[in-house]
């Protein structure tokens, strides 16, 4: 097929990485890693850990890793006139530092992980020869049968009479590494005891056992250790090679600020979070943030940094999937940077937050680390919800791909939306219920045109929320339930009912039984037709309400959530258009 017969629905990649596509994942590339694609799999298959933490990165590929969660915290990447701007820019910082200041140290750089890989080796072969290798006690020898014996039987000692089995020896040996590993106080053997922890217990929960091929474990221990703590040592030692490039380079360092402002834009990829920054501006300025006094967060700008997209040949389109696992493993080790940062400096940079990432939207499993570290030191949150329809996500992703050579099956960016929708809400009211930080919000309706800014759906506080347009609360249930195997437009949405305003009434009336007082603001007047104060419904206007009710849906959502309110105002139950014919006459 050609490339002009490719398009928005038929993008010419599938949502499955091709086989003889796996070995180009910066994962698996031999400049990157020590490891093989090949025992890769296989051993993930058998120890059952996925195989981004498995692989064994060579140092030079981890002070990459370093390099960019550091230019990401500690430096200010300013925006351009678009939204690829930021990208390049920062680019650029991270380039000119790793060429002028780390390149020449990269071999004092190698074997300080050498030195280290090879004591982690020695303490992991330590901790597993004292306790799951350790020899069995020698049993007692058998006495000789006397008649008094026989007689006088002892008492059995305490224990005698269960054995351990060889599993639940191996349990109880796996448990206690976590319990060193929470107490202890030295880096290195901290390290080494959680990662013995998950390793081991990852196997022993697959097979039930862990082996008896103990180098094959001393292996697989360390090169966890060495992805993790290994890292964190090489960022330790280009540290000042970074603070000396910041000063000689006359690079804008990030500072700790007195009252933290975090920015989070929150949206399914490809709904136009990116096109938002640069027009945050004018509600960084009401914060008092200047331009350049913030840092951002955009993981997605690394991605040209760890591959040559222009080396791909065919599998081009293929260039975001083929970094994605290593984008994931230094957005977390940003995570732990931050944190640690955070508690240093007593306080956090203002923050422009743009990621799209699944655990973001999970209360189970977002980054505890993260919430701790928000919930200590920011002052104000500013949440922006972008809301755009799954099949637009579809169009933006093509146009992006077109543009910045980053492409996305249908199926992904589908999947991601219904995703992203399933997690706004239990994000949202993860946030609304916390006492610190202050929690402002917005959602924005991004179905506009693009260079147009999105129209508000509703914004507020923990106190109060104001409401423009309900309908975009049941589209937001209604995007969670969308075909992600749609092959056109007219596919995503189910007709099954599913998508009828009744179903789809969750995500709004939990909101009015959360938040104290919620209005309702007709769109063209910016009058208030409807309160909401403690679950009690108050008729502000009724003409305005009257006029918002000849909307079939709009009257639909007031008939489910407050029948009484339409009776009150002389309305049919069975539809208002009727009604506000008699009311105009």
């Amino acid at each position: 097929m050609k490339s002009t017969e490719y398009s928005a629905w038929n993008p010419g990649l599938e949502a499955d990485l091709p086989v003889e596509y796996r070995p180009l994942e910066t994962l698996h590339r031999p400049e990157n890693v020590f490891t093989r694609l090949a025992d890769v799999a296989e051993i993930a298959q058998q120890v059952g850990l996925a195989q981004d933490e498995l692989v064994a990165f060579r140092p030079e590929r981890l002070v990459v890793h370093e390099l960019l969660v550091r230019v990401t915290a500690d430096i200010v990447a300013l925006e351009g006139e678009d939204e690829v701007g930021l990208g390049i820019h920062f680019r650029e910082i991270a380039e000119k530092i790793y060429i002028g200041y780390i390149h020449p140290n990269l071999e004092s750089i190698t074997q300080a992980h050498a030195e280290l890989r090879q004591q982690v080796e020695a303490r992991v072969h330590q901790e597993l020869t004292a306790s799951l290798f350790a020899p069995a006690p020698a049993k007692e020898p058998r006495k000789r049968f006397a008649v008094l014996h026989f007689f006088l039987k002892p008492k059995p000692r305490p224990g005698a009479l269960i054995q351990e089995s060889t599993q639940e020896k191996q349990y109880r040996i796996i448990a206690g590494f976590k319990q060193k590993g929470l107490v202890e106080q030295d880096p290195l053997a901290r390290a080494v005891y959680r990662s013995l922890y998950r390793v081991l217990g990852s196997i022993a929960g697959t097979s039930g056992f862990v082996g008896s091929d103990m180098e094959y474990l001393v292996r697989l221990v360390t090169n966890h250790v060495c992805n993790r703590y290994g890292s964190l040592v090489l960022g330790h030692q280009i540290a000042p090679m970074i603070e000396r490039a910041i000063e000689q380079l006359g690079l804008t360092p990030t500072t700790p600020a007195e009252k933290p402002v975090l920015i989070s834009l929150k949206g399914a990829s490809a709904a136009g979070k990116s096109s938002l920054r640069a027009r945050l501006q004018k509600i960084m300025g009401e914060h008092g943030i200047q331009p350049g006094g913030y840092a951002t967060i955009s993981p997605d700008i690394w991605r040209r940094f760890l591959l040559d997209y222009d080396a791909l040949g065919e599998a081009y389109k293929y260039a975001g999937r083929l970094t994605s696992k290593e984008v994931a493993i230094i957005d977390r080790k940003l995570d732990y940077y931050i944190r640690d940062k955070a508690k240093r400096d007593a306080s956090i940079p203002h923050l422009l937050v743009d990621r799209f990432r699944f655990d973001s939207f999970s209360t189970e499993s977002i980054s505890r680390i993260l919430h701790s570290t928000y919930a200590s030191y920011v002052d104000t949150m500013l949440m922006f919800f972008v809301i755009t329809p799954p099949e637009e996500t579809v169009a933006r992703g093509w146009e992006r791909g077109l543009k910045v050579g980053r492409y996305k099956a249908v199926e992904d960016f589908l999947g991601h939306s219904a995703e992203a929708y399933v997690g706004m809400p239990k994000l949202f009211f993860k946030w609304l219920a916390c006492r610190k930080p202050v929690f402002k919000y917005e959602f924005l309706d991004n179905s506009v045109s693009k260079g147009t800014y999105p129209k508000t759906i509703a914004f507020g506080n923990q106190q109060e929320m104001t409401i423009f347009n309900a309908l975009a609360f049941i589209d937001i249930e209604r995007y969670q339930k969308i075909n992600i195997k749609a092959k056109s437009s007219e596919d995503v949405y189910p007709d099954n009912g599913a998508l009828s305003v009744n179903n789809n009434m969750g995500f709004l009336m939990k909101c009015i039984s959360n938040i104290p007082v919620i209005n309702f603001i007709d769109e063209t007047t910016n009058g208030t037709y409807l309160r909401v104060t403690s679950g009690e419904f108050e008729v502000v206007s009724p003409r305005l309400m009257i006029e918002k009710l000849s909307d079939p849906e709009i009257h639909e959502i007031f008939l489910s959530m407050a029948p009484t309110v339409i009776e009150s105002l002389g309305l049919d139950v069975s539809g208002a258009g009727s009604a506000l014919a008699q009311n105009d006459a």
